[in-house]
């Protein structure tokens, strides 16, 4: 999902050229009744009627905008996207060609990094230091001995990730095949899961997996940065 992604940033930068545009922000769901909170912003501009709606909500610039392809929206929801389309202006509504996830703010603000391997037993031991490896050749943040300092965790590990870096209570007890290896960027607050992909390559490989997994992280970041910047 991750690599499609990433091609679909880069082809919104094309697509302003032919007239489009990309809005930023989170897909939030607005229940309207009367009386309803949720009438308040930022679902004021959605709440023209009763019932349930999907909107795009830019905290940046305090301004929330319809979206016409509800379905669509409703598998995005409570997520940061970037909406391509066209703004219908009389109605305040945005006519999507695509939408796509992005990197919350959280990962985009951040400065440091705390590398922490999940059950990194025989060939996963690899992962840690490669990662530190390709994260020092990027020099966009500064890795920290401290998770507790860290803005992020970058957790490796041969299982997937369930969500648990916070709550956990004690090692991974999972069995470890290592045939896969994934890669999760998680919020150290509350382990929310901000990015993730693997790949299946274990044993062996799992250090060139640690490597390939960062520079598609970073090319991400680096994509994103470059559609901010146009907006």
């Amino acid at each position: 999902m991750i690599p499609a992604t990433a091609c679909l940033l880069l082809g919104a930068v094309g697509l302003f050229a032919q007239g489009e545009q990309a809005f930023k922000g989170q897909v939030i769901q607005c229940k309207c009744s009367p009386g309803s909170s949720d009438a308040n912003a930022p679902c004021a501009a959605a709440c023209t009627k009763k019932g349930s709606t999907y909107v795009l909500y830019d905290a940046k610039n305090k301004a929330s905008y319809q979206l016409d392809k509800q379905k669509k929206s409703k598998n995005f929801a409570g997520q940061y996207v970037f909406v391509i389309g066209s703004l219908d202006q009389a109605t305040n509504t945005i006519q999507v060609d695509d939408m796509v996830r992005t990197l919350p703010p959280k990962v985009m603000q951040a400065k440091s990094v705390y590398i922490y391997c999940d059950g990194c037993v025989r060939g996963m031991a690899k992962a840690k230091p490669a990662a530190f490896e390709q994260l020092t050749a990027w020099n966009h943040f500064t890795v920290v001995p401290d998770p507790h300092k860290a803005d992020l965790i970058f957790l490796f590990s041969a299982n997937p990730y369930l969500g648990d870096y916070v709550t956990r209570d004690g090692p991974d007890k999972r069995p470890v095949e290592i045939s896969t290896t994934y890669m999760n960027v998680v919020d150290p607050q509350t382990g929310e899961n901000l990015w993730g992909d693997s790949r299946e390559w274990g044993s062996l490989l799992v250090g060139k997996a640690t490597r390939d997994l960062i520079r598609e992280f970073a090319d991400q970041l680096n994509q994103q940065n470059t559609l901010d910047a146009q907006q």
